[in-house]
């Protein structure tokens, strides 16, 4: 990938309540300040990482996956238990960790205030 020549800086003065809010959403990020600050300006909140306790969540959602598929193989074996109805179960469990995970690494676009979009020639 070609890296930007970024060559022009900004300097931007903050007050104290501002430059730690900054930090405390950078920090949330897991990115620089010049990152976090390159996505705003292309209108893109950056998403937080995730917290110990989502980890942990998605962690016994994949463990709860894998005693399906234990059980789906038992079941394939003894012909006891509806195999189909359990394989289709962990599918399901599976595809919804997917979405978990892309919800949480979602970024937040933001969107142009109307009023700043008018076209300045309809007055």
């Amino acid at each position: 990938m070609k890296r930007k020549n970024r060559i022009k800086e900004v300097k931007v003065r903050l007050t104290v309540d501002e430059f730690n809010t900054l930090n405390e959403h950078v920090a949330l990020a897991g990115l620089s300040r010049e990152e976090y600050m390159r996505s705003l300006i292309e209108m893109v909140v950056p998403p937080s990482l995730p917290t110990s306790e989502m980890i942990e969540i998605i962690k016994q959602l994949r463990l709860i996956g894998n005693n399906i598929n234990q059980l789906t193989v038992i079941a394939y074996k003894t012909r006891s238990i509806d195999v189909m109805r359990y394989k289709n179960d962990y599918d399901r469990l599976q595809n919804q960790i997917l979405k978990i995970i892309t919800i949480i690494n979602q970024p937040t676009h933001l969107e142009m205030n109307n009023v700043h979009n008018k076209d300045i020639t309809s007055k």
